[in-house]
């Protein structure tokens, strides 16, 4: 995108973790290694983040990057939006408007990928109780392997931990306490 002159470029990325992102960063660094600035903000997870101005004024170009990534709730992503200079000074304001504005555009060109961090809960059931407990799980939004032994199911159950408790209740209410958690 251009501002008075100035091409702004973001470049999006996964990362898993900080290692990740850093070598993304000397990457695309590398790449527009004739750029004026690349500037960047990272985000693991709840606590591990970093920015860079690189160069540019404290404040108007890494933390307006990694404020997009927020808005977005996007982690394990790392994003740089590189600045080659035309000539003409944006300002503050002009700065920290063209770094949000770049990185939100990179955040909605890109495929999101969607993930959920499971909790597991292993459980063994009689055979009678398989679509019961199936019906349970689909309702809470869960996955399940199974595998049959001769006494029954055995099943590693992943349900979202902000519905454990719940589930465990529920699966414990509608096998009449059948079911065992291993």
């Amino acid at each position: 995108m251009r501002v008075k002159k100035s091409v702004f470029i973001g470049n999006l990325s996964p990362a898993e973790n900080q290692s990740e992102a850093e070598e993304f960063i000397r990457r695309v660094s590398n790449q527009y290694y004739d750029a004026a600035h690349n500037c960047f903000a990272y985000r693991i997870d709840g606590s591990l983040f970093r920015t860079s101005d690189a160069g540019e004024p404290a404040g108007t170009a890494g933390k307006p990057i990694l404020a997009m990534l927020d808005k977005y709730e996007l982690s394990r992503v790392v994003l740089v939006v590189t600045r080659y200079f035309g000539g003409i000074k944006l300002g503050t304001g002009g700065l920290i408007r063209a770094y949000s504005e770049c990185a939100e555009k990179a955040i909605q060109n890109s495929d999101i990928c969607i993930r959920h961090n499971f909790e597991k809960i292993t459980v063994h059931y009689p055979f009678e109780l398989m679509n019961r407990v199936h019906h349970i799980v689909h309702r809470f939004g869960g996955y399940m392997k199974e595998e049959a032994d001769a006494f029954g199911m055995k099943a590693e159950i992943g349900i979202l931990p902000s519905r454990v408790e719940r589930f465990r209740q529920d699966l414990l209410n509608g096998t009449s306490g059948k079911i065992q958690f291993i």
